[in-house]
Protein backbone atom coordinates (compact mmCIF):
# COMPACT_ATOMS: atom_id res chain seq x y z
CA UNK A 1 0.00 0.00 0.00
CA UNK A 2 3.02 2.46 -0.55
CA UNK A 3 1.40 3.88 -3.91
CA UNK A 4 -1.45 4.75 -1.70
CA UNK A 5 0.91 6.56 0.65
CA UNK A 6 2.96 8.49 -2.32
CA UNK A 7 -0.50 9.12 -3.57
CA UNK A 8 -1.79 10.93 -0.90
CA UNK A 9 1.37 12.60 -0.34
CA UNK A 10 1.54 14.20 -3.97
CA UNK A 11 -2.58 15.11 -3.33
CA UNK A 12 -1.25 17.00 -0.08
CA UNK A 13 1.25 18.93 -1.13
CA UNK A 14 -0.54 19.30 -4.59
CA UNK A 15 -4.21 20.54 -3.83
CA UNK A 16 -4.49 23.92 -2.54
CA UNK A 17 -7.65 23.25 0.26
CA UNK A 18 -5.40 20.22 1.72
CA UNK A 19 -2.11 21.35 1.70
CA UNK A 20 -2.85 23.48 4.99
CA UNK A 21 -5.82 20.72 6.17
CA UNK A 22 -5.01 17.40 5.61
CA UNK A 23 -7.95 15.94 7.54
CA UNK A 24 -9.99 17.06 4.75
CA UNK A 25 -8.38 14.13 2.73
CA UNK A 26 -10.00 11.04 3.44
CA UNK A 27 -8.73 7.47 1.93
CA UNK A 28 -10.07 4.17 1.81
CA UNK A 29 -9.76 1.03 0.32
CA UNK A 30 -12.77 -1.15 -0.24
CA UNK A 31 -12.58 -4.71 -1.15
CA UNK A 32 -8.58 -5.03 -2.06
CA UNK A 33 -7.49 -8.09 -3.47
CA UNK A 34 -4.16 -10.14 -3.74
CA UNK A 35 -2.92 -11.78 -7.51
CA UNK A 36 -0.44 -14.87 -6.77
CA UNK A 37 0.42 -18.27 -8.41
CA UNK A 38 0.29 -21.47 -6.46
CA UNK A 39 3.53 -22.73 -5.94
CA UNK A 40 6.82 -22.00 -3.69
CA UNK A 41 7.07 -18.46 -4.50
CA UNK A 42 5.25 -16.23 -2.37
CA UNK A 43 5.76 -13.08 -4.91
CA UNK A 44 1.84 -11.44 -5.78
CA UNK A 45 0.56 -8.07 -6.58
CA UNK A 46 -2.01 -5.84 -4.25
CA UNK A 47 -5.05 -4.97 -6.20
CA UNK A 48 -6.70 -1.65 -4.27
CA UNK A 49 -9.49 0.10 -5.02
CA UNK A 50 -8.81 3.29 -3.75
CA UNK A 51 -11.89 5.77 -2.62
CA UNK A 52 -10.04 9.34 -1.94
CA UNK A 53 -12.44 11.87 -0.72
CA UNK A 54 -11.68 16.06 -0.38
CA UNK A 55 -13.99 17.73 2.23
CA UNK A 56 -15.37 20.99 1.80
CA UNK A 57 -13.61 22.49 -1.28
CA UNK A 58 -13.73 25.53 -2.59
CA UNK A 59 -11.35 25.69 -5.28
CA UNK A 60 -11.35 24.39 -9.35
CA UNK A 61 -11.91 21.16 -9.44
CA UNK A 62 -9.18 21.00 -12.06
CA UNK A 63 -6.54 21.66 -8.99
CA UNK A 64 -7.41 18.17 -7.71
CA UNK A 65 -7.73 16.34 -11.44
CA UNK A 66 -4.77 17.23 -12.86
CA UNK A 67 -2.28 16.36 -10.08
CA UNK A 68 -3.96 13.48 -9.85
CA UNK A 69 -3.84 12.75 -12.94
CA UNK A 70 -0.07 13.56 -13.43
CA UNK A 71 0.82 11.03 -10.57
CA UNK A 72 -1.05 8.23 -12.27
CA UNK A 73 0.86 8.90 -15.39
CA UNK A 74 4.26 8.93 -13.52
CA UNK A 75 3.42 5.77 -11.09
CA UNK A 76 0.03 3.85 -12.77
CA UNK A 77 0.50 4.26 -16.79
CA UNK A 78 -1.18 0.87 -17.17
CA UNK A 79 -4.70 2.09 -16.25
CA UNK A 80 -6.99 2.20 -19.07
CA UNK A 81 -7.43 5.96 -19.29
CA UNK A 82 -11.43 5.34 -20.34
CA UNK A 83 -12.33 3.46 -16.78
CA UNK A 84 -9.12 4.76 -14.36
CA UNK A 85 -10.83 7.19 -12.52
CA UNK A 86 -14.65 7.66 -11.62
CA UNK A 87 -15.57 10.60 -9.71
CA UNK A 88 -19.08 11.50 -7.54
CA UNK A 89 -19.82 15.17 -5.38
CA UNK A 90 -21.74 16.46 -3.39
CA UNK A 91 -22.23 20.64 -3.62
CA UNK A 92 -22.58 22.20 -0.39
CA UNK A 93 -23.45 25.84 -1.41
CA UNK A 94 -22.05 27.62 -4.53
CA UNK A 95 -18.47 27.93 -3.66
CA UNK A 96 -18.34 24.81 -1.90
CA UNK A 97 -18.31 20.69 -2.75
CA UNK A 98 -17.47 17.32 -1.44
CA UNK A 99 -15.68 14.99 -3.78
CA UNK A 100 -15.56 11.19 -3.84
CA UNK A 101 -12.62 9.23 -6.59
CA UNK A 102 -12.52 6.08 -7.30
CA UNK A 103 -9.10 4.79 -8.98
CA UNK A 104 -7.97 1.04 -8.24
CA UNK A 105 -3.59 1.38 -7.99
CA UNK A 106 -1.77 -2.41 -8.26
CA UNK A 107 1.17 -2.90 -6.12
CA UNK A 108 3.65 -5.87 -7.21
CA UNK A 109 5.89 -7.62 -4.47
CA UNK A 110 8.47 -10.22 -4.92
CA UNK A 111 8.82 -12.16 -2.27
CA UNK A 112 12.35 -14.52 -2.38
CA UNK A 113 12.16 -17.50 -0.91
CA UNK A 114 15.27 -19.16 0.89
CA UNK A 115 13.87 -22.48 1.54
CA UNK A 116 17.73 -23.82 2.92
CA UNK A 117 17.71 -21.19 5.15
CA UNK A 118 14.22 -20.12 5.92
CA UNK A 119 14.27 -16.58 4.68
CA UNK A 120 12.07 -14.74 2.85
CA UNK A 121 12.86 -11.25 1.50
CA UNK A 122 10.13 -9.01 0.50
CA UNK A 123 10.10 -6.15 -1.96
CA UNK A 124 7.52 -3.62 -3.24
CA UNK A 125 8.39 -2.91 -6.61
CA UNK A 126 6.72 0.34 -7.36
CA UNK A 127 7.92 1.46 -10.90
CA UNK A 128 8.34 5.13 -11.95
CA UNK A 129 7.39 6.18 -15.51
CA UNK A 130 8.83 9.67 -15.85
CA UNK A 131 7.30 11.67 -18.78
CA UNK A 132 11.18 12.56 -19.94
CA UNK A 133 9.34 15.04 -22.58
CA UNK A 134 8.68 17.35 -20.19
CA UNK A 135 11.83 18.35 -17.96
CA UNK A 136 10.18 20.84 -15.73
CA UNK A 137 9.63 19.55 -11.44
CA UNK A 138 7.68 21.93 -10.52
CA UNK A 139 4.21 23.30 -11.99
CA UNK A 140 1.65 25.80 -11.80
CA UNK A 141 -1.98 25.51 -12.85
CA UNK A 142 -3.41 28.54 -14.40
CA UNK A 143 -7.33 28.66 -14.88
CA UNK A 144 -9.67 30.72 -16.71
CA UNK A 145 -12.98 31.23 -15.13
CA UNK A 146 -16.06 32.08 -17.77
CA UNK A 147 -15.93 35.34 -19.06
CA UNK A 148 -12.55 35.81 -18.32
CA UNK A 149 -9.80 36.63 -20.82
CA UNK A 150 -6.90 36.05 -17.65
CA UNK A 151 -5.85 33.07 -16.65
CA UNK A 152 -4.94 33.05 -12.86
CA UNK A 153 -2.37 30.89 -10.78
CA UNK A 154 -4.88 28.05 -8.68
CA UNK A 155 -2.43 26.18 -7.48
CA UNK A 156 1.50 24.79 -7.52
CA UNK A 157 3.78 21.97 -6.83
CA UNK A 158 6.17 19.76 -7.83
CA UNK A 159 6.29 16.71 -9.85
CA UNK A 160 5.54 13.32 -7.83
CA UNK A 161 8.84 12.01 -6.84
CA UNK A 162 10.91 15.44 -6.06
Amino acid sequence: MRKLHSLREHLVKSVPGIRGNPERLLTFIEDGAIAFQRGESLSHQYRIPVKIVLTDQSADIDTVMIPLLQWLSHYQPDLDPDEAVRFQAELLTDQSWDLAIEVTLTERVVARVNCATGMIESEHRIPEYPIETCPATHWQLHTKAPGSDEYEIAAEWDSPGE
